[in-house]
């Protein structure tokens, strides 16, 4: 064999050799970035739930309500706090039958506010209240305001 034949096949097996690695090095990157990311979107999930859970300890008057309709103005911003939690974790997670558990739990808790009239449906997404309504059927919607108690 020629020898300028034998090195144009090995320039040719090295080069296909090189172009499998950067392909395999190509789904390897993705590959750990989608990982990461979804690792992060974790972290932040636990962190939000967390964050939630503190505030549930440090206010457990507010935490822990019967189911009376009554909701003064301090229920209602933990509440609104707690349904904020809700669809975030419900956006970043909500699709993982393990966090689902935690959504409708904190939903759950947060009945008797959905029902009274005070919840602002539009503050949220409308996905999620859609959610809410599979969830409570009863919800009730308020007006939105603009800050001085006047609807706008």
């Amino acid at each position: 064999m020629n020898s300028s034949i034998l090195l144009q096949l090995i320039a040719v097996l090295v080069s296909i050799v090189v172009a499998a690695g950067n392909v395999c090095a190509l789904i390897w990157g993705v590959w750990t970035y989608r990982r990461n990311a979804n690792v992060q979107i974790q972290m932040l999930a636990l962190e939000t739930l967390q964050h939630h859970l503190d505030i549930v300890v440090a206010h457990p008057d507010l935490a822990i309500r019967d189911e009376t309709p009554s909701v003064d103005a301090r229920y209602a911003w933990f509440a609104a706090h707690a349904l904020t939690t809700a669809q975030t974790l419900w956006l970043l997670v909500g699709s993982q039958p393990s966090w689902q558990l935690s959504i409708d739990a904190i939903v759950r808790q947060h009945r008797a506010y959905l029902r009274s009239g005070m919840f602002v449906c539009s503050d949220y997404t409308p996905d999620f209240v859609g959610y809410l309504r599979t969830r409570v059927a009863e919800l009730k919607c308020a007006e939105p305001n603009d800050g001085e108690g006047r609807p706008s």
